[in-house]
């Protein structure tokens, strides 16, 4: 895997706060410039004009920029101010935001073409529709990962805005899960928590995500990062298990056989030995 799939929290920050920048870089495992709903319409081209000049030797973290929906003018402006960091490695990937159906997903995978076979495109599913068909999305090529807009989709389910009502997202976290990787893309992050201040609450719906399938989280606030690495983050078990998974690989290497077991009988074979490496990466990036 490519560092930035390894970061876990990812910090959002948006595009005309440049100020921000190395700060976030300094405090999360990754950063997401925001060009969509965290600036204001008249401060686009600005935000855009200015990603040059303040992204241009890159953070020091891997760094992603959210582009607005393909739907709208100002995606393809942001394309453009986009593809020179994508290019010269400043910039790993884009969140397009609002990709509401497939032709949306293409149009994105179109007019980002130039930028080489590495898939690149992080797509925000926000709509009952989008979500009908996550399996269609991901399958369009380019596309690298799937995300929910949880935000915009609980107003278009018409769901409550309390934090502890997430019974009515749960269909659409399980469909994000298993579109992703039913078309091999990575495990999705999870949408941002909304509240900045309660962090036990955070670590319990991390909790939660985690074991639905998500792999890492966005974070809105400096101080959600560290509960969200280590919600989302190996345990110690984890590691010991992976490890010890990786060590039967290597007697399989030299066997010559395709599947084994562990001293606890579980089975293993290529896909647990994929999940085995992934957990011992995570691990090495933490203690890095």
């Amino acid at each position: 895997m490519a560092d930035w799939e390894l970061a876990l929290a990812w910090l959002y920050v948006p595009a005309t706060r440049v100020d921000r920048f190395a700060k976030a870089a300094a405090s999360a495992d990754g950063v997401v410039i925001d060009l969509e709903d965290a600036v204001h319409p008249a401060e686009k081209a600005d935000a855009r004009a200015g990603l040059a000049a303040t992204l241009g030797d890159g953070l020091g973290v891997p760094t992603v920029v959210r582009v607005n929906s393909p739907s709208t003018p100002d995606f393809v402006r942001d394309i453009a101010a986009v593809t020179p960091l994508v290019l010269s490695g400043a910039v790993s990937a884009i969140r397009v935001a609002k990709v509401d159906s497939v032709a949306d997903a293409r149009r994105a995978a179109e007019a980002t073409a130039g930028w080489g076979i590495e898939r690149r495109l992080i797509v925000q599913l926000e709509t009952a529709r989008a979500i009908r068909d996550a399996h269609e999305i991901a399958a369009v090529e380019g596309v690298h990962s799937l995300m929910l807009g949880e935000a915009d989709l609980r107003a278009d389910l018409g769901l409550g805005r309390a934090l502890a009502s997430d019974d009515g997202l749960l269909l659409a976290r399980l469909t994000v899960v298993l579109a992703a990787r039913a078309a091999g893309l990575p495990s999705p992050l999870a949408s941002a928590y909304v509240n900045v201040t309660d962090m036990e609450a955070l670590a319990a719906d991390c909790a939660r995500q985690r074991e639905l399938g998500f792999r890492g989280r966005s974070c809105i606030h400096p101080r959600q990062v560290e509960v969200v690495r280590e919600a989302f983050g190996p345990q110690a078990a984890d590691v010991a298990w992976a490890q010890s998974v990786l060590e039967r690989a290597r007697g399989m290497q030299t066997s010559g056989s395709g599947v084994a077991t562990l001293a606890d009988g579980s089975f293993i074979d290529m896909p647990v030995i994929r999940q085995a490496e992934t957990i011992v990466a995570l691990a090495s990036r933490r203690t890095s």
